[in-house]
């Protein structure tokens, strides 16, 4: 009995040299490979304004705005303003993104309304949630190609009235 309590004894010597070398390799391994799967993406900032209050329409001078709108519909762009009659441009069954035919006409009409009022650098656009990003981007590009650099996004009634 007595020949086991000093085996146990000797048994519980512990080995405290912690192998830290194997960590720090994988550690030294992983840091570049991180590194280098990374993504690095340029951020950009397009400036938008928020639609004009109705206040702050009731004071302005006896010229009325032009309040120039694209509205986004479910098969069409319509483009109208203030006194002027609605054009209506099809939106294309993708939906994703604006086809390049119907974003050069887009710009021309906006070019051509924006003239009937020298001054006017605001467009808003009207689209609903479910308008994809890439589309309502395009068509902030459209009106920037014709001289609205002001773009303003306002979100469409639900039932499309």
């Amino acid at each position: 009995m007595f020949a086991r309590r000093r085996r146990a004894r000797g048994a519980l010597k512990v080995n405290t040299d912690l192998k830290l070398m194997p960590l720090m390799n994988i550690i030294i391994a992983l840091i570049p490979m991180l590194l280098l799967s990374a993504v690095f993406l340029e951020v950009k900032v397009i400036e938008t304004t928020l639609p004009r209050d109705a206040g702050e329409a009731a004071a302005a001078p006896s010229v009325p705005p032009l309040d120039l709108a694209v509205h986004v519909r479910a098969n069409a762009y319509v483009i109208e303003g203030h006194g002027l009659e609605p054009r209506v441009l099809p939106r294309g069954a993708a939906a994703s993104s604006l086809a390049p035919a119907v974003a050069e006409q887009l710009t021309g009409i906006l070019r051509e309304y924006a003239a009937t009022r020298p001054g006017t650098t605001e467009v808003r656009i009207v689209a609903d949630a479910r308008t994809h990003y890439q589309e309502v981007i395009a068509l902030m590009d459209a009106a920037r190609a014709a001289g609205l650099p002001d773009a303003a996004l306002e979100g469409a009634n639900p039932e499309g009235v």
